[in-house]
């Protein structure tokens, strides 16, 4: 059976290529160019060098099952010290099972290896890499439909860097999808429509928005366009909070179209991203209104919310919009990562219009924080989240245990390396 699974999969992953092959004009066409590459920094490339080579030894999981199939694909974390203990530290169970997957692992990994591939055209040292974890990605992409908009520029962006013209493909499936299967022309709106009332993450639906305006001037479909850009305006009056100048973290959507927020948390990882977006829209529709939200919030982030760690540096979790409460028990590693890459492309479209830039210090401080204190340099990886003061955190397991979160997770890993190599792109387009 397991011989009949891998004939299946091979010949899926053919026929997506072929498939592929029918809007490959088209695709490349549609690309802007790669962007320049600029002096490296030698920190960088020795933590994303290390960082690689220790999810090449440690991390694929040849078990992994997607769709049922065993694919193989990244576990979804593994012990610091002991690369044995795997999928472990889910706050609901004891563990997770050795098949346990998470295919959006895999879409980060691949991205870094394409950033890095990019950065460095002639090191070959990751080239079995990418042509290992490339066909899982194909598999598990295609017609990709779940309304997360940051889907669609990482397929995109690896499609671009690597030449794959089957990912970038597959970023135009899953435009399609948001736009046929999530976008509500009642409403103006793209969310998730199955739930009764309906709801949203306010990231996913933003990115989303500005995935469609995106693939609609890239593809030259209007329709797509004109729902991303109504998704993005009627997303951004209702979940960003006018006071505290940040966007609460999800929404309701009632049948008549009012929304109501859900969670009253601003989290500094949706900030991050919803600034990275903003950034995106304004080169394609130059609405000013795109930039200067942009700029509150990262006034807000990094000033007047409390969430920047002014003494260690850093960004906490969230704060409570309604009580005005900090949650600073810990700092995430993918905040810090999203924070990074919605400053560094906010500063981008500042410096290419020929505007000041700002934050630079706070752009540096990151840079720097995620290539050392949220870094682990013996054993080369990064944990999920860190205390304020950059330790390892120490939480309950489901039977109310304690136990430490000494666990490199794969999505902390690939986000973290994503963020300091965009630092090294200018102006990228995708």
């Amino acid at each position: 059976m397991q011989k009949k699974y891998r004939i299946i999969l091979i010949a899926f992953i053919v026929l997506c290529y072929i498939a592929s092959n029918v809007l490959n004009s088209a695709q490349v066409h549609a690309a802007n160019g790669k962007p320049e590459v600029r002096t490296l920094d030698p920190i960088i490339d020795q933590v994303t060098q290390q960082v690689l080579l220790n999810i090449g030894t440690n991390g694929f999981n040849p078990n992994a099952k997607t769709k049922t199939l065993t694919t193989g694909g990244l576990y979804v974390n593994w012990m610091m010290n002991d690369p044995t203990q795997v999928n472990k530290v889910n706050p609901s169970s004891n563990d997770d099972p050795p098949t346990s997957h998470d295919i959006q692992t895999d879409l980060f990994y691949l991205n870094t290896l394409a950033e890095y591939k990019y950065l460095h055209p002639g090191d070959t040292r990751f080239d079995q890499d990418i042509q290992k974890i490339s066909p899982i990605v194909h598999y598990e992409f295609f017609n990709y439909s779940i309304p997360k908009g940051w889907v669609y520029f990482y397929l995109l962006r690896d499609g671009l860097l690597l030449n794959d013209t089957a990912l970038v493909s597959e970023a135009n499936m899953a435009a399609s999808n948001y736009y046929n299967h999530w976008y509500d022309t009642s409403i103006n709106l793209l969310y998730n429509k199955t739930h009764t009332p309906g709801i949203y993450s306010v990231e996913h639906s933003i990115t989303a928005g500005v995935a469609l305006m995106d693939a609609g001037k890239r593809w030259n479909q209007p329709t797509w366009y004109q729902a991303g850009k109504a998704t993005l305006n009627t997303a951004m009056a209702a979940s960003y909070n006018l006071q505290s100048h940040l966007f609460y973290n999800n929404m309701l959507v009632n049948s008549d179209g009012t929304e109501v927020v859900l969670n009253d948390q601003a989290k500094a990882s949706t900030q991050g991203s919803v600034v990275e977006a903003l950034a995106v829209a304004y080169t394609l529709e130059h609405n000013q209104q795109y930039l200067d939200v942009a700029s509150q919030v990262l006034q807000s982030m990094f000033v007047s919310s409390g969430l920047w760690d002014q003494a260690n540096g850093g960004l906490y979790f969230a704060v409570d919009l309604n009580s005005n409460k900090l949650e600073q028990k810990y700092k995430e590693t993918r905040a810090q990562a999203h924070a990074l890459i919605g400053l560094y492309r906010y500063n981008q479209v500042m410096k290419a219009f020929g505007r000041p830039q700002i934050f630079l210090d706070k752009e540096q401080q990151l840079v720097a924080l995620l290539t050392n204190k949220f870094y682990e340099p013996n054993y080369h990886g990064y944990f999920y989240r860190v205390t304020p003061n950059f330790q390892i955190f120490s939480s309950k397991d489901a039977n109310g245990n304690p136990q430490l979160e000494n666990y490199f997770t794969t999505e902390a890993m690939g986000l973290a390396v994503d963020a300091i190599q965009q630092t090294e792109i200018p102006h990228l387009s995708f």
